[in-house]
């Protein structure tokens, strides 16, 4: 059993991220922990397998134990025996470069024997069908594939809990269901599991509870049962996305006029190419794209703005050449990844770099549209994943680029921000710039795209 008892932190500061947190979790229960963006769910999984305490500053009262054991008087690898972790982003999770080398990895490291490396690894993929996945280079994994990758690792670590923080976030629906499957594979052989989740949909007839986390504070429990009696107007409310999986319901892309782009491709070693020849775009238009995991449509972003160099790119635009040089001077594109582009000491900072003049009106509409007004002064690295993403947005608001590329801007985003964010997207179309948006979110493209380009129409595998 986990038992957290009157848990508080807080990082150094008078406010505190979590406020007299108590729970017991059963031994094979799966838990969901929900709700807004900043509200202290990735501070409880931090918490719980104790890399809150590493952080600097950071304060901790109350007590997190796991039957008798109380996780503050332990060492970091003393607490990885009992809890094993799944990230959000799974690059944070890899220490190798081999697949197979990478599910060892742990074993290896608490001293397992050969013989009994083995059989754990054996038995793990009689569990789950990833042989597929076996001897590869985690470079050439799509991100649905080091997701399976890393509850894989979790599962064979021999852990009797595993806390999940945001593990679909970045995941097609094909993924969110092999996901699904793994979790209930888990909960089947008696793995206690802890959620935290946006994107809760895939999760209702897995999970056992649904506890809404408000202001660092357990602010209502739910068993599954009681929750599916809870209005959909209420879970609005709470900032929480559909409890139902939703469907796209914006059309293909038709064609334009405006931008033409005459052929663009990339070689994918050994996997097949990308290559999307004369589709034709309106300026004044948000275009969504779409498509499964690993089909390329973040390269493709990187293609179209010019960061990438090794892809094809010709594009027209009013008629006339647009080189690689001139997209890269007029575009401005939010990465998947936030931490690989903010730079800044303070959120304020980081809207003003690289603007030679903006008004104060229009950074305080932005910063109050995206609901991080009290958060001007403090550093980007110190916030939330929800809200570092919120800052790349709010200092591509502040450009005016002719091109605008959002790489899935809503990664990990409660349903209230993803509305704001959705609102100032679709204030920032004019008829002089075209604005893309790659993502997995049917609720966002829903909300804001005009038109759908799916990339898996234009990628050819070997």
């Amino acid at each position: 059993m986990l038992t957290i008892e009157n848990l508080s932190l807080s990082y150094g500061t008078d406010s505190k991220v979590l406020s007299d947190i108590t729970l017991k979790v059963k031994d094979g229960e799966c838990v969901l922990l929900t709700g807004e963006s900043g509200s202290g769910k990735s501070s409880g999984i931090n918490s719980i397998n104790g890399l809150a305490f590493e952080y600097e500053n950071a304060q901790i009262s109350g007590s997190i134990k796991v039957g008798e054991k109380e996780i503050k008087n332990l060492e970091l690898y003393e607490i990885s025996l009992m809890i094993a972790s799944v990230f959000q982003n799974p690059k944070t999770h890899f220490f190798n470069v081999d697949t197979t080398l990478e599910l060892l990895f742990y074993l290896e490291n608490i001293g397992l024997d050969k013989k009994e490396m083995e059989s754990r690894m054996n038995e793990m993929l009689d569990v789950f069908k990833i042989d597929h996945l076996l001897g590869r280079s985690i470079f050439e994994l799509s991100g649905g594939e080091k997701q399976i990758l890393c509850v894989a690792a979790a599962y064979i670590s021999g852990c009797k809990i595993i806390v999940l923080d945001e593990p679909s976030s970045n995941l097609d629906e094909n993924y969110i269901d092999i996901l699904k499957e793994m979790l209930i594979i888990l909960k089947n052989k008696g793995i206690t599991l802890i959620l935290a989740e946006h994107r809760i949909y895939y999760l209702m007839d897995v999970a056992d509870r649904i506890i809404i986390i408000q202001n660092g504070r357990i602010a209502r429990e739910y068993t599954a049962l009681s929750f599916l009696s809870v209005t959909d107007a209420e879970i609005a409310g709470l900032g929480l996305r559909s409890r139902y999986k939703t469907v796209l319901n914006k059309p293909k892309n038709d064609g334009g006029k405006d931008l033409i782009i005459k052929k663009l491709s990339f070689n994918f070693a050994n996997k097949g190419e990308l290559e999307v020849d004369d589709v034709s775009l309106d300026f004044g238009k948000i275009y969504g794209i779409i498509g499964k995991n690993g089909c390329g449509k973040s390269t493709f972003l990187s293609v179209m703005t010019g960061l990438l160099e090794k892809g094809k790119c010709e594009i027209e635009y009013d008629g006339e050449a647009l080189s690689r040089k001139e997209r890269l001077k007029q575009s401005s594109l939010v990465m998947q990844d936030v931490n690989y582009q903010l730079f800044a000491d303070s959120v304020e900072e980081e809207m003003r770099l690289g603007v030679k003049k903006i008004e104060e009106d229009r950074i305080n509409q932005v910063l109050s549209g995206l609901g991080l007004a009290k958060l001007r002064d403090r550093h980007p690295m110190s916030l939330s994943g929800g809200q570092k993403q919120r800052v790349a947005i709010a200092s591509v608001l502040c450009k005016n680029s002719r091109f605008i590329f959002f790489d899935e801007p809503t990664s990990g985003m409660d349903y209230k921000n993803m509305l704001k964010i959705s609102k100032l997207i679709k204030s920032m179309k004019t008829e002089d710039n075209i604005i893309f948006i790659v993502s997995h979110d049917t609720e966002l493209l829903n909300e804001v795209a005009d038109s759908i380009l799916c990339l898996q129409d234009y990628r050819i595998y070997n």
